[in-house]
């Protein structure tokens, strides 16, 4: 099994709200994603031509191209907007059935790649940093940068053999954020 490492941020107030998006609105943002070859993170259960529930970079298009896919509506130009100003992906979500699709700006930082490892590396990971070990759990990014520094916790690491990780992971805390507040999280 893998543990997900990824940067989000659910403290950040935003200005946006949830939108619906009608199956034509959303196929022709599939169209415009598929063309751009977009990076586009589906849910485990989605089939990735045509997924109902997914994540993409709010800058893997241009605002313009976004808005051409909802005929120019507000507010999902708002969204997209908000989006690609904090760096953030775009969610788009539809629980099924008579449920309608939505689209928001998701809580992950899309500019700080996600770190995938197998579930003992990540338990040597997270015994390293000190932060027990459990499988899932969180760490404020400010908290992770001041305990990367430490020479204690690099002494962890190479203890357990994983400094590789060391490195991928003081990439990660580096990530600039601006003004969110954002936090390190990882579950399978």
């Amino acid at each position: 099994m893998l543990v997900t490492f990824r940067v989000k941020d659910t403290t950040t107030r935003l200005h946006s709200e949830p939108a619906e998006v009608s199956a034509l609105e959303l196929a022709s943002l599939m169209r415009r994603l598929h063309a751009g070859h977009a990076d586009i993170e589906t849910d485990s259960h989605e089939f990735s031509a045509a997924p109902l529930n997914f994540e993409v970079n709010a800058n893997s298009l241009s605002l313009a191209s976004f808005a051409a896919c909802f005929d120019w509506r507000a507010e999902v130009i708002a969204i997209v907007e908000e989006a690609q100003f904090l760096g953030r992906t775009l969610r788009v979500h539809c629980p099924g059935g008579p449920s309608p699709i939505t689209i928001m700006v998701s809580e992950h930082i899309a500019f700080a790649r996600d770190i995938l490892l197998p579930s003992e590396l990540a338990a040597k990971v997270v015994r390293a940093l000190g932060q027990g070990s459990g499988p899932e759990g969180e760490i404020p990014l400010d908290a992770l940068r001041a305990l990367l520094s430490d020479h204690h916790t690099a002494e962890a690491f190479r203890s357990a053999q994983i400094e590789t990780v060391f490195e991928s992971l003081s990439i990660l805390a580096c990530t600039d954020c601006g003004e969110q507040f954002p936090t390190m999280e990882w579950a399978s």
